[in-house]
């Protein structure tokens, strides 16, 4: 009897999801399959490592082709599908004051567009108010999806921070003058 390959290598990491790799990964199970249930019927203890070989490895085929056809639904896992964005902030006049779903191509851009209109607006205020801006910073937060593990934007956050503007210069007359003997001098000081 011919031993056994169980060393074999599987062409499907990094292919997409087609139906060309999922029947590839479907083939190497059922292959795999008959292999284990052969050996299995010989009855040998020299088997049983092989067998438990072939077991962890269509397993793990397993979980690989359950999770390429989860992905086939839009390529979103439940949660990343129900995720949505809304402003929290207490500006009204920016974007996504309602629960919006975006794209996930497009969350990058659409927060990014977003926090920008805060900037805009912070800025508008601040002249508004007579202040200057000292400085603003957008962060753009990401996080890990708990249920798929894909990095995915979560949100930004606008920080601004303004100060009055100094005053209107004031003039000050310095110097000695004396008004009888009409000698001595007053200098315009600017403070």
């Amino acid at each position: 009897m011919a031993n056994p390959v169980i060393g074999t290598s599987v062409g499907f990491y990094g292919a997409g999801n087609t139906s060309n790799s999922k029947e590839s990964i479907t083939d190497t199970i059922a292959r795999l399959e008959r292999e284990r249930d052969k050996l299995d019927r010989e009855d040998e203890r020299a088997n049983s490592e092989r067998i438990n070989n072939l077991e962890n490895r269509i397993g793990n085929l397993q979980k690989w082709l359950d999770k390429m056809k989860s992905e086939e639904n839009d390529g979103e896992c439940k949660t990343c599908e129900s995720r949505r964005y809304q402003d929290v902030s207490d500006d009204p006049g920016v974007s996504f004051k309602s629960a919006s779903k975006i794209a996930p191509g497009n969350v990058g851009a659409a927060v990014r567009g977003h926090e920008q209109e805060h900037v805009v607006r912070e800025r508008a205020k601040a002249d508004r108010e007579d202040r200057e801006v000292v400085s603003q910073s957008v962060v753009i937060k990401t996080a890990i999806c708990p249920e798929c593990g894909k990095s995915y934007v979560a949100g930004g956050e606008t920080t601004t921070v303004t100060r009055s503007k100094p005053s209107v210069e004031a003039r000050f007359q310095v110097g000695g003058y004396d008004r009888e003997s009409e000698k001595g001098r007053f200098f315009d000081v600017t403070v």
